[in-house]
C-alpha cells in the first residue's frame, strides 16, 4: 500500500494520475452576432427635363376658287327667271328693260360661276412638348458621375443636361 503525501487516499482515482484510456473533451461555445452596417457606395441623381419637339404631322388640305365668266347674250325673252345650276356652274341671269317703240325685256347677259375644289397634301410641322427621365449615378470610390449609358466622368454629367 502506497503512502500518503497529501491526505489523499491511494485508493481513489484521483491520486492514481491520469489513465492510458481516459480521453479529455474541451467543451467550447462559440455566438454569432448578425447585425447591418450601413455604408454609402455611391448616390443617384435623377433630372427631369422639358423640352419641345417639333414632329411632323400629315395632313391634307382642301381649297375652293370660283371662277366669273360673263357671257353677252342680248337677246329679247318673254318674262323673267331665275338663276340655275348646270353641272358646276352656277348661271346668274342679269336683266335689263331697254327702250324701243315698245318694251321688250332682253337677256343682257349671263353670268357664269363655276366652282372647283383641289386638294393638296402637306405637312404640318407642330411643337410637342416631352419630358425625359436623366438619371446620373454617383460613386463614391472614384468620384465619377456615371450616366444611364456607363461613360464616366464631366463629359456624362454635360451630356445630361441637353437631351437633344
Amino acid at each position: 500500500m502506497k503512502t500518503m503525501d497529501d491526505g489523499q487516499d491511494s485508493g481513489s482515482p484521483e491520486a492514481a494520475g491520469p489513465r492510458p484510456d481516459d480521453v479529455t473533451i474541451s467543451a467550447v461555445q462559440e455566438c454569432l452576432s448578425v447585425g447591418v452596417e450601413r455604408t454609402e457606395t455611391g448616390a443617384v441623381r435623377v433630372h427631369k427635363v422639358n423640352y419641345d419637339e417639333i414632329q411632323e404631322i400629315p395632313l391634307t388640305l382642301r381649297t375652293e376658287s370660283v371662277e366669273v365668266h360673263r357671257v353677252q347674250m342680248n337677246q329679247p325673252v318673254p318674262e323673267e327667271y331665275g338663276a340655275r345650276q348646270e353641272g358646276d356652274t352656277l348661271i346668274v341671269p342679269v336683266f335689263e328693260y331697254v327702250p324701243v317703240t315698245e318694251l321688250r325685256l332682253m337677256l343682257k347677259e349671263e353670268v357664269r360661276i363655276t366652282k372647283s375644289a383641289t386638294e393638296v397634301d402637306a405637312v404640318h410641322l407642330a411643337s410637342v412638348r416631352r419630358q425625359a427621365l436623366i438619371v446620373e449615378r454617383h460613386d463614391s470610390a472614384t468620384g465619377d458621375r456615371v450616366a444611364e449609358d456607363g461613360s464616366t466622368g464631366v463629359t456624362a454629367a454635360k451630356r445630361t443636361e441637353d437631351p437633344r
